[in-house]
């Protein structure tokens, strides 16, 4: 059995298809894209945003009140503005992974709360649904501060 383990298999074919060349040198071309810094980040106010989902989506009172606590109580955390501020050069992060675990921390806020009808709905777990507007404006927030 020792010796079955140690067995190594590998499996390679080449196939040999000549010699290929380029047309010609490698021209370089200067870049065409933009210096500079990062756009200046939005500054949206929890209300804006409400009103903003108010008019994408039909909710109730009770659920824009639901949504206002949520967002404050994240744009208060500190972890998350830590983050945010560390890696507000590093857009790619925050609109993408982090964007992510921010929507799954909001859900988990919710599931604490006992809001399991909001957490079943497609308008607020669907991509750029609700959960999905906080997130951004939570990551938002923060980057406005930093700059």
């Amino acid at each position: 059995m020792q010796r079955i383990r140690a067995t190594l298999v590998t499996k390679a074919a080449v196939q040999y298809q000549g010699v290929t060349t380029s047309g010609g040198p490698v021209k370089l071309q200067p870049g065409k894209g933009k210096g500079g810094a990062n756009p200046v980040p939005v500054k949206a106010s929890v209300q804006d945003v409400i009103d903003q989902i108010r008019a994408q989506f039909e909710i109730t009172d009770e659920e824009a009140l639901s949504i206002k606590e949520v967002t404050e109580e994240k744009i208060a955390d500190p972890v998350i503005r830590t983050t945010v501020q560390t890696h507000r050069d590093n857009r790619l992060y925050l609109d993408g992974p982090y964007r992510g675990q921010m929507n799954g921390e909001i859900q988990t806020t919710y599931d604490a709360r006992g809001r399991y009808d909001e957490l079943a709905d497609p308008k607020y777990t669907d991509t750029g649904g609700i959960f999905d507007i906080m997130a951004v404006t939570v990551i938002q927030t923060h980057l406005a501060e930093a700059a």
